[in-house]
């Protein structure tokens, strides 16, 4: 039967062959098998110089429930250990290792491979992008539908202002190779966009070929990012990353997840607002929102992704927000979460302050403190004084040396917390996350918001 070689044309990609990968020392992946019969799909994550969306939707998808066949993930072809050591546990299926990418597929004898990798675009290459090659066996007509049900979940799960995927048949092959499509996504300049878009997309793409296979649940979503089973001892924790969601320092959300990765308990996922929107927080304990601007975040999530998060919160999940995160969460607005009853207001100022800390039971921190602050909350006020649901963890006890404002930071609060619902709220007005912050606070305030007992 012939074979037949596609170009998917996502402007000017990076072909990244397998022989290319192969020569790795050791590769890390996971196989599970359905007991019904059907295709062998294998999964390779691939990081580039431009990102790691293809590892980390490699690793997401690793734990999808499948409905017939085999799905073998290789969780990174490069074989990145400071990635992929820090994350082992969050598998919790057993893992294997194989001596290269070349040699697991001899072993497994997929019938599909799927190479998921990053790369830039330029539209100005664009009659000269070869594209991103896919080789499928199979009639003319059922290779174009699968490819075309990819990049049309692909470009879905994108924004409108990703560049239009596009195919095309260029000609058969006769090759006793299995069928491989490589799904690459791109942008002028990654670094200015968000990596959960890209994480995303490549999930889209593999979630629209395995349904297309009916390997996929009736209702199985994209946006599992998490196993079901729950591994003890490990809090999951999605950051949110999407619009407003980069502080002035530009230490924006993939800076966080990386200094979390280094945690042992921490089980870390980006997530944007359209994974919220769809029910992704469900299989994490803490929604995490840092800095940036709140007004962009609001709209951003949009309000079925801010009711999504008050309904996380209310049944049981954890909620830290910090700088821009404090001013989303707060009750004086409408396009706020309200989740505690609090008012804040809004200060220019920057530079090194001093925090006071009354937090032992919470999260085992007191006395003096300094933090970095970065125009956040100040004026904090319990809506109603009286109320014992807030708690006033930390005060104020300097101003920051920059300071634009007339407001005055000193002996005001600086760190709260409570309840809303069954969930934990934990609000950070300065970034304790990063120097010179006590980061002890802000890694015990992500326990403290997941139920876990930091007492001893």
């Amino acid at each position: 039967m012939p074979r037949y070689l596609l170009t998917a044309v996502t402007c000017c990609v990076s072909l990244v062959l397998l022989t290319d990968i192969s020569a790795a020392s050791s590769v890390e992946y996971l196989q599970q098998s359905n007991d019904q019969p059907g295709p062998v799909v294998a999964v390779v994550g691939i990081s580039a110089d431009v990102g790691d969306a293809g590892v980390r939707a490699a690793q997401q998808i690793a734990h999808w429930k499948i409905t017939r066949g085999s799905l073998v993930v290789i969780l990174d072809a490069n074989d990145t250990p400071g990635l992929l050591q820090k994350q082992t546990k969050r598998l919790r299926t057993q893992s294997q290792r194989g001596e290269s990418v070349a040699q697991v597929l001899q072993q497994v004898k997929p019938d599909w491979v799927i190479e998921l990798t990053e790369s830039f675009d330029a539209h100005s290459l664009i009659d000269e992008a070869q594209g991103a090659q896919v080789l499928g066996a199979g009639d003319a007509n059922r290779i174009p539908r699968l490819l075309s049900a990819m990049t049309a979940a692909a470009q879905k799960a994108g924004t409108s202002a990703e560049p239009r995927w596009e195919s095309r048949l260029v000609g058969d092959q006769a090759a006793d190779v299995p069928a491989r499509l490589v799904v690459v996504t791109s942008a002028k300049d990654p670094g200015e966009r968000r990596e959960w878009y890209r994480t995303r997309q490549q999930r889209a793409a593999v979630h629209a070929l395995l349904t297309e296979l009916q390997m996929r649940p009736v209702d199985g979503s994209l946006d599992e990012m998490m196993p079901v089973e729950r591994e003890e001892g490990r809090i999951r924790v999605a950051i949110y990353q999407g619009p407003g969601a980069v502080s002035s320092s530009g230490h924006d959300p993939a800076w966080i997840q990386r200094t979390l990765e280094a945690i042992p308990d921490f089980q870390t996922a980006l997530m944007g607002p359209a994974e919220i929107q769809s029910g992704g927080l469900s299989r994490f304990d803490v929604l995490l929102v840092g800095g940036g601007l709140s007004n962009r975040q609001s709209k951003g999530l949009g309000p079925e992704g801010r009711a999504a998060i008050v309904r996380f919160v209310e049944s049981g999940g954890g909620y830290v927000g910090i700088c821009a995160g404090m001013f989303l969460a707060s009750s004086d607005s409408d396009s706020r979460l309200q989740l505690l009853p609090i008012a804040v207001a809004g200060s220019s100022g920057v530079g090194k302050v001093d925090l006071d800390f009354e937090a032992r039971d919470e999260i085992r921190v007191s006395g003096l403190h300094p933090a970095k602050f970065s125009g956040g909350p100040v004026k904090v006020r319990k809506q109603n004084e009286a109320d014992e649901s807030v708690k006033i963890l930390a005060w104020f006890r300097s101003e920051p040396k920059d300071k634009k404002t007339s407001s005055t930071l000193t002996d005001t609060p600086a760190i709260v917390s409570g309840r809303h619902g069954q969930g934990r709220v934990f609000l950070f007005s300065p970034h304790c996350e990063r120097y010179p912050g006590p980061r002890a606070a802000f890694h015990n305030a992500l326990r403290w918001a997941a139920g876990t007992d930091i007492s001893n």
